[in-house]
């Protein structure tokens, strides 16, 4: 499984809600009340960027994936230099498997900075490997890496296409340099398991599981495993 949609809320989440009081009593009321709200603001405001691009994201929360892919169209048609629009839309665009997606990718790989660049090689290899292409996805995540070595999430995407190529020994390899990077990444630890799995080392693989959910307890794929183990 990827993570692919677990990053995207999160990462439009922190984009467009940078703080947060921590209240969350009568979350979906409140959601759908911000959401008629933001509506009727829309419709006087149809030229606000930052209005847009917070309707995206309420679309995005209530799993209307094809209207927030819509209003990311157009917010970066209203103004293009958005890297963290463009790295959104072409991210979910990469997930319904839309060769829009490369298009968008190619433009952030000519970024002059150095992680946006990395995020346009990472959107290209998100799509191949959802489009069950691993060999150029690995490609990309090493382009991905070459722009910017501290991009965790492209070991990791890179470490899932070896895993599915059956390169056991190099997704470890690569989910250890993404370790290295960040310790507390549960997923680093669950593909971890997966691949001490492929190599018959259960009692190592559980370890790494348990290490998933003591950083994430709702982390189902830890859980399906290390129950699948216990059997």
């Amino acid at each position: 499984m990827r993570l692919l949609f677990h990053l995207l809320v999160m990462g439009l989440l922190s984009f467009f809600y940078a703080s947060c009081d921590g209240k969350k009593s009568n979350e979906t009321l409140s959601d759908n009340k911000a959401a008629d709200s933001s509506l009727l603001l829309l419709e006087k405001y149809p030229d606000s960027v930052k209005l847009i691009n917070q309707m995206a994201f309420n679309k995005l929360q209530m799993g209307d994936t094809g209207k927030s892919i819509q209003l990311l169209s157009q917010s970066l048609g209203l103004k293009l230099e958005q890297p963290e629009v463009e790295n959104q839309l072409g991210s979910l665009l990469a997930a319904i498997k839309s060769d829009q997606s490369l298009l968008i990718a190619t433009r952030m790989t000519h970024s002059e900075k150095a992680l946006d660049a990395a995020k346009g090689h990472y959107i290209k290899g998100l799509f191949y490997a959802n489009t069950g292409n691993d060999r150029e996805a690995i490609k990309s995540f090493d382009s991905s890496i070459i722009s910017n070595f501290t991009f965790t999430d492209a070991y990791i995407e890179k470490a899932i296409s070896l895993y599915h190529s059956k390169e056991i020994n190099k997704a470890i390899d690569a989910l250890s340099k993404a370790m290295d990077l960040d310790r507390k990444n549960p997923d680093v630890y669950y593909w971890l398991g997966l691949c001490l799995e492929e190599k018959k080392d259960s009692e190592k693989a559980a370890a790494y599981y348990q290490e998933t959910l003591r950083l994430d307890p709702d982390h189902e794929g830890a859980i399906i495993s290390l129950n699948n183990l216990k059997k």
